[in-house]
């Protein structure tokens, strides 16, 4: 198909017949007018590529430029990136390899690799081997569970206790309010409790998953208010998951 005809189909034929008048200057000004009306598609939001051009994703502009994120190249953590401007906690988006784990203690502090390094390295796998794996199938029946150690009794008798209060970081009184798949997204929002010594709150976490082929297992992006989120904020977290492509 011609340029020009390419812009036909965009631009419909009001404009087309506008272009057949001139020659080569016309051209010049519908490559322009074309670059322009795909840009504006995109008002807002930017791509990252990283240096290698092994991935790319969009997200938006008022979210700051990314960073490294915590733990990137750790762990199941194979890449992960923080934005400076995004409020409340969490927010980074990771790219994960092996164990599908998610951050700000959704599925309470067993399933967040960075609260489980309170326990060494060979507890922590103990911790692990005794946990259900997250699959797209269970995702919301543990995004809801109140307690994810059913059974202990493969742990180590002093363990045991500090794993299940673990297991309830950010995870007292779970109440699911939205778990769904919107294509090969799983979308969720979650009240339950955070309690420390001095204070107890309610707060809602909230993010989207994205299962992948292997070599890596899903990316996620996990956040973390007082306030219910929008359905804007959840369709944003959705559109940033699924823009992510990697090139192996």
């Amino acid at each position: 198909m011609s340029l020009l005809n390419r812009a036909s189909a965009v631009l419909g034929d009001h404009d087309r017949g506008m272009f057949y008048i001139g020659g080569g200057v016309h051209l010049l000004v519908l490559v322009l007018l074309v670059s322009s009306f795909k840009g504006a598609q995109e008002v807002g939001w930017s791509s990252y590529q990283d240096p290698m051009g092994r991935l790319t994703f969009s997200y938006p502009e008022s979210w700051g430029s990314p960073d490294i994120g915590t733990n990137s190249g750790f762990g199941n953590r194979a890449r992960a990136w923080r934005f400076p401007n995004l409020p409340g906690l969490g927010g980074e988006l990771a790219l994960l390899q092996g164990r599908v784990t998610l951050d700000v203690q959704a599925f309470g502090g067993l399933y967040d690799p960075i609260a489980l390094e309170v326990f060494p390295d060979d507890l922590q796998r103990q911790v692990i081997a005794s946990l259900p794996p997250v699959t797209p199938q269970n995702f919301c029946a543990l995004l809801g569970a109140p307690d994810h150690l059913p059974s202990a009794l493969t742990l180590p008798p002093a363990v045991r206790g500090p794993a299940r209060d673990l297991d309830h970081v950010r995870n007292g009184s779970p109440r699911v309010v939205r778990c769904e798949a919107q294509g090969s997204v799983l979308i969720f929002d979650k009240e339950a409790t955070f309690e420390t010594p001095a204070a107890s709150a309610r707060q809602h976490i909230f993010g989207a998953v994205r299962f992948l082929p292997a070599p890596y297992s899903a990316a996620t992006l996990v956040r973390a208010l007082n306030t219910r989120p929008s359905d804007q904020d959840l369709a944003t977290l959705v559109r940033v998951v699924q823009s992510f492509v990697t090139r192996n």
